[in-house]
């Protein structure tokens, strides 16, 4: 897990002082903001690995300080939105101003303690740029009187994991025992296994939860480029606009000098 500095913004000092004994007890150092104005001017002039940030403050709220973040090029961490509004339009909002994850005021410390240690261990800095924009296409469909709430979108669906885990170790088992040593080839894995949990994605929330989706079936892999893959992680959009990246996304796994690309590059 990396060392890092959190941010806590919230105009309610009860909560940040709660959150914040939580955060130390990672042996995490933290700030603390009770306004948007605040915690934009920290982020200006701190070195933040994470924020987490209210919804709903007096002056500008917790959307238009992610959205400043962005629009100043400061968005370089992962923001984490709490609100005590449980309902679609926080989704939508969230995903448009720029944030990442969501936990509903109230739900137990420990959902707080694992968005913690989740975002300050997979090495992912933000969800990924298309999952963000497939996700919001996804909220904008779900009608207010259909949503169910954020606390019942934000579990893990293990069928999600199941499916794609399968299917990710039928194609890897026939593979050469050096597959995975090369960067192509984990740039080529990373592609392919982006590729199938996208499409197994049926709701927003399973495209939220796409960076923990990755993390989880990385973690379960045998294999000893395991432990390669969480670098790549902190540079996702990056790889993901590699072409090797994108090709191989739609194929069945194979070496990379197998792919067709890679022959007519050669040839």
């Amino acid at each position: 897990m990396k060392k890092g500095l959190v941010l806590l913004v919230d105009d309610e000092p009860v909560v940040l002082q709660m959150h914040a004994a939580v955060v130390r007890q990672f042996g995490f150092e933290t700030l603390m903001a009770d306004s948007a104005e605040e915690a934009l001017y920290i982020a200006k002039t701190q070195s933040l690995s994470l924020i987490f940030s209210d919804v709903q403050m007096p002056g500008e709220g917790g959307f238009d300080f992610v959205a400043s973040l962005v629009e100043r090029g400061l968005k370089q961490m992962p923001v984490v939105y709490l609100t005590g509004y449980n309902d679609i339009d926080i989704i939508r909002g969230g995903l448009r101003a720029g944030g990442d994850d969501f936990i509903i005021k109230g739900s137990s410390i420990e959902v707080f303690r694992r968005r913690i240690a989740f975002w300050m261990a997979s090495g992912f800095d933000a969800l990924p740029n298309d999952v963000r924009r497939r996700a919001l296409i996804l909220a904008n469909a779900v009608s207010g009187d259909s949503f169910a709430g954020i606390k019942e979108h934000f579990g893990f669906d293990a069928g999600v994991l199941e499916r794609v885990q399968k299917r990710i170790l039928a194609e890897l088992k026939d593979l050469p025992i050096s597959y995975g040593v090369r960067l192509v080839d984990r740039v080529c894995f990373m592609g392919r296994l982006s590729n199938m949990l996208i499409m197994e994605s049926r709701e927003f929330d399973d495209l939220i939860r796409f960076p923990d989706h990755m993390d989880t079936i990385i973690r379960h892999l045998d294999v000893p480029w395991a432990k390669d893959m969480w670098p790549l992680f902190k540079h996702f959009t990056d790889w993901a606009g590699d072409v090797r990246f994108i090709l191989a996304g739609v194929e069945p796994l194979k070496p990379h000098k197998e792919y067709d690309w890679v022959q007519e590059t050669v040839a």
